[in-house]
């Protein structure tokens, strides 16, 4: 026969406990979980960051490599500047085509029957080119000094340039002579804008002569360096035994 009540040895609130210490244990077990999640992103992001730093870290010390190249290439380039102004101020200060060329051109290119009597060198230091700096207004000539205040590289002095005149006088039998000589000296390298100022009676020893004068400038591309050894050695040589 079933019984209606049954006898329980077990505590009344045994039960209870039993479920309290489960669902402790249960949140327990979730908590270290969620801790652990949470211990896992912070260390998966502190290793992300670590990694980005050493990256942020290598890309600057490119920039730092790269920055400093730059500055080396720079300063050579500004050495290079310099020694090549330093070089223009050198040539402006030597003649780079000696008298003795420009006597032994003249008397090279005499026709026959033509002599000189004067010849005449005047040099003088040549007016500088217009720069666009003259077309700026006190405003932008302003800034261009508050920028240029900014750059390493000093200001150079420009190598002076010097306008050669010269000035020939001499006697011929015509002006067939006169036109031939005048036609010599235009063909040269050494000498542009070739006039023939005047060209008149002449009486040398009762012979009648035409003298002439003719002036020119030297060119300022000419260079003697720049004709060939046989030709330089021909030019002093003539002038050598003349004298």
């Amino acid at each position: 026969m079933a019984q209606d009540n049954q006898l329980s040895f077990l505590p009344e609130d045994y039960l209870a406990k039993k479920s309290q210490r489960r669902a402790s244990i249960i949140c327990g077990l979730l908590f270290l979980c969620v801790m652990g999640g949470l211990g896992s992103a912070f260390w998966l992001s502190e290793q992300a960051t670590r990694r980005v730093e050493r990256q942020y870290s290598q890309v600057g010390q490119q920039y730092v490599n790269e920055a400093r190249r730059i500055q080396q290439v720079r300063e050579m380039q500004n050495k290079q500047r310099r020694m090549a102004h330093q070089a223009d101020i050198t040539a402006s200060l030597l003649e780079r085509v000696p008298r003795s060329f420009l006597l032994a051109e003249f008397t090279n290119t005499l026709p026959a029957g033509v002599s000189l009597l004067d010849v005449t060198l005047d040099s003088k230091v040549a007016a500088p080119a217009a720069t666009p700096e003259a077309a700026k207004t006190a405003f932008e000539l302003k800034k261009a000094a508050k920028v240029g205040a900014k750059d390493t590289v000093a200001t150079l002095a420009e190598p002076k340039k010097y306008d050669v005149n010269l000035k020939i006088v001499g006697i011929a039998m015509d002006d067939g002579q006169v036109a031939q000589y005048l036609k010599k000296l235009s063909q040269s390298k050494l000498l542009k804008d070739v006039n023939l100022n005047i060209t008149e009676q002449y009486l040398l020893d009762k012979q009648p002569m035409r003298k002439f004068e003719m002036e020119m400038t030297l060119s300022p591309n000419a260079d003697a360096q720049q004709l060939t050894p046989a030709a330089t050695a021909a030019r002093v040589a003539d002038v050598s035994v003349e004298k």
